[in-house]
């Protein structure tokens, strides 16, 4: 078994955008440095200067690279892509999308470090790979580790990142089994509380409760990741005997359904037909009511 600490530079964060830099290292089993791997690589479009201005990779760097299935290291990952190997990389979804545009599909065992940090350690501050190499004195591990393999370490360059993120893996290793890792990275993470946002920090089923609204909106947002939406729908399904829906917007905003429906029925009915958002419980509700009231 191979444990590869992979992190990806690129030229933006769009969908549009392209590896620039891939670095990984790969592990033997007591997380000692078998391989070091780090090329840059020309992407097929222009690297972005906001994406330059965080990792410093400007077209001069990457004119004479070759293309990223074309680099060594690529060549490489594709000889490592067996499901006996474990993938641990900080913020997956990202990186693996980038690399699916590269034709590449993982095969190993995932360790998504961001979704770990984010189930277990939901208030010990940023879950950013540079606060905790901070905040956990993981950068105290550096110097030695660099001047054993000649490396220079910076914030933000894919190398820089993966020395970080091995000492990051390391230090939950400490506290939690990679099988454990592995299995809670293989679906979505119910998560205990709202990660971001205005109601950041309480507890899903709380505001479930008291701010169910809030939750809804939250489903429509664009690019909401598989964890929250789990959490949502859980803290949702886990609460709806509890509560008593309400209409959280316009003129009759907090009255339930059978409290406007003595009111303006209409109202009811434009609710049905014209909102495209409307969630699927207070359609449900909503549905009923009028159904019982013909």
């Amino acid at each position: 078994m191979k444990i590869i600490v992979l992190d990806t530079e690129t030229t933006g964060i769009m969908e549009k955008d392209r590896i620039c830099q891939l670095s990984f290292l790969v592990l033997n089993v007591e997380m000692e440095i078998e391989e070091i791997h780090n090329e840059v690589c020309k992407p097929p479009l222009p690297i972005s200067y906001e994406a330059m201005a965080v990792h410093h990779i400007t077209p001069e760097k990457v004119a004479d690279a070759p293309a990223c299935v074309q680099t060594k290291a690529y060549e490489r990952l594709l000889q490592l892509n067996t499901q006996e190997n474990i993938l641990v990389i900080h913020n997956a979804a990202f990186d693996l999308l980038m690399l699916a545009k590269e034709g590449f599909t993982s095969q190993m065992n995932l360790i998504d470090t961001f979704r770990i940090l984010r189930a277990y350690y939901p208030f010990d501050g940023s879950f950013a790979l540079q606060y905790k190499r901070y905040q956990w004195g993981l950068y105290q591990r550096e110097e030695a580790l660099a001047t054993q393999y000649g490396i220079i370490i910076h914030a933000h360059d894919a190398l820089g990142d993966v020395i970080v993120l091995k000492h990051l893996f390391e230090r939950l290793c400490e506290e939690h089994s990679m099988p454990k890792m592995i299995l809670l990275c293989s679906e979505p993470i119910v998560l205990s509380h709202i990660p971001y946002g205005k109601n950041k920090g309480k507890k899903f089923v709380d505001v479930a409760q008291t701010e169910r609204q809030d939750l809804h909106y939250m489903l429509n947002a664009n690019g909401l990741d598989a964890d929250v939406k789990a959490s949502i729908l859980h803290a949702l399904e886990a609460t709806k005997e509890n509560v008593t829906l309400t209409i959280g917007f316009g003129k009759y905003a907090g009255k339930t359904p059978e409290e406007v429906l003595e009111i303006d029925r209409n109202y009811l009915l434009w609710m049905l037909n014209k909102m495209e958002n409307l969630s699927s419980e207070l359609k449900e509700a909503i549905e009923k009511v009028l159904g019982s009231n013909p």
